[in-house]
């Protein structure tokens, strides 16, 4: 049986908007229902990942074009987009791209901000959502497993964990420069993005406690229950904005959900205490004009990271170390992948091994160790060495009789491969009197036959 082929399907903060992401989420029984769906259309082995940013099905399928057409058709229906609009916004990805893009997500180097460690989490748990559900077969479990491995390493080899920590690092101390002590502060969150849940866990880390969700998606209620957080409907966003010493933006809805009249009159209402803004956002959610009110303070993603960077931590390069090593972790996967297409036929020939030795004990009982050895080796040796009398007179008749070139030098391009194989698979020398399959294993090509 072939390999089974494995695939990526689905879009991501980088190929679409967070409308488009926000039809494509799938909540917990979401993805239950789909997975039941997947494996009623004949996908039997899938995961899917689905958060703020991405929404993506990983799966090994035997028929990888009908699977991608499975996915898309589940995903548009719980989106309710047509399926030909679905495959306009999904991406696809086979093989060793869809071993990639599992991997880097895994590696967080497909993330906002490169390093951070949410995202891991979300892999592992929809791997387990796969497990309880009977979607995760060998194949799918051997991608995920390594995917698994190769984040661990890279975050004992690299520092890049430490790129994550240190943007957040200083969006909390731009927050102390401002403020002082984040435990007097309230900060307003708007969107569902990562970035934002990633400086919200550092902001409480520092002392900050008050916290409140706002935004355009479905899910922000429950999610700010999910996060401990008050929940604020987006039309309250003014009264809102005007209650919030620290606002992070992660909605990248591709429109400005904060302007410079919205923000002015928040600052009046707070007579004249500042404002700081972290836009997260992609497209931004923050007009830019907004700065021009001296007391608003804005900063985007691109900023914080300017500010993180100093001597000691290099997030570029640590990235780039990361992804390397992503690279020599996939070309490992796929030299044990290709491994493994052998071993039936190793299993096999250990079979057929086995059966021919106990063949050659039942009929000479009596014989010693060195004679029953000898007869095995005959056994063993007898069709291997018949077929390749078989080929070499092909050979001959070729280069003798064929009218045509192509064929004489098809029989002798076979011979050759297969000696050379033999040779490979069984460790023999290669003498310069060698021509064509003279010997085999230090013996004559036509064994004695065996003694009866």
């Amino acid at each position: 049986m072939a390999a089974q082929s494995y695939i990526a399907v689905g879009a991501d903060h980088r190929s679409s908007n967070a409308g488009v992401r926000d039809r494509l989420f799938l909540d917990e029984a979401g993805r239950r229902e789909a997975l039941a769906d997947l494996r009623a259309k004949g996908v039997d082995q899938a995961v899917i990942l689905s958060t703020c940013d991405r929404v993506e099905v990983h799966s090994a399928a035997d028929d990888p074009d009908a699977a991608i057409a499975a996915i898309q058709s589940t995903l548009a229906s719980k989106a309710g987009y047509s399926e030909a609009r679905a495959a306009e916004l999904l991406t696809r990805r086979r093989e060793r791209d869809a071993v990639r893009r599992l991997f880097r997500v895994a590696c967080a180097l497909e993330s906002a901000v490169i390093g951070e460690s949410q995202v891991l989490g979300q892999v592992k748990e929809a791997y387990g959502e796969s497990q309880l559900a009977g979607s995760m077969g060998r194949a799918l479990d051997t991608l995920f497993q390594s995917a698994f491995a190769a984040a661990k390493q890279v975050r004992t080899v690299t520092r890049i964990g430490e790129g994550a920590v240190t943007v957040a690092s200083a969006a909390v101390q731009t927050l102390r420069d401002l403020h002082g002590d984040p435990a007097r502060c309230r900060l307003l969150l708007v969107g569902l993005g990562d970035v934002g849940a990633l400086l919200l866990e550092q902001f409480r880390l520092a002392g900050l406690t008050e916290a409140t969700l706002t935004g355009a998606s479905r899910r922000v209620e429950k999610a700010a229950l999910a996060a401990g957080c008050h929940y604020a409907k987006l039309e309250d966003l003014p009264a809102a904005l005007a209650n919030a010493d620290v606002v992070v933006t992660a909605a990248s809805g591709g429109r400005y959900l904060i302007d410079a009249e919205t923000c002015g009159a928040a600052l009046k209402k707070r007579r004249g205490a500042p404002i700081l803004f972290f836009d997260c956002g992609a497209p931004a959610d923050i007009d830019p004009t907004v700065s021009e009110h001296e007391q608003a303070y804005l900063f985007t993603l691109a900023d914080i990271e300017r500010m993180a960077r100093d001597g000691r931590f290099g997030r570029e390069d640590e990235a780039e170390q990361a992804a390397r090593m992503v690279e020599d972790c996939i070309d490992q996967f796929q030299r044990d992948r290709e491994s493994q297409k052998a071993v039936p036929a190793l299993v096999a020939l250990r079979a057929h091994f086995e059966d021919q030795r106990a063949a050659v004990l039942r009929q000479y009982r009596r014989a010693d160790a060195d004679e029953a050895t000898r007869l095995l080796i005959q056994r063993l040796l007898h069709t291997p060495s018949g077929a390749l009398r078989a080929l070499a007179s092909e050979t001959g008749a070729s280069e003798t009789g064929a009218s045509e070139t192509g064929a004489s030098e098809g029989a002798a391009s076979d011979m050759a491969e297969a000696e050379a194989l033999l040779r490979r698979l069984f460790d023999l020398p290669v003498s310069d009197s060698d021509s064509g399959a003279k010997t085999v294993a230090g013996g004559s090509a036509r064994p004695p036959e065996e003694e009866s």
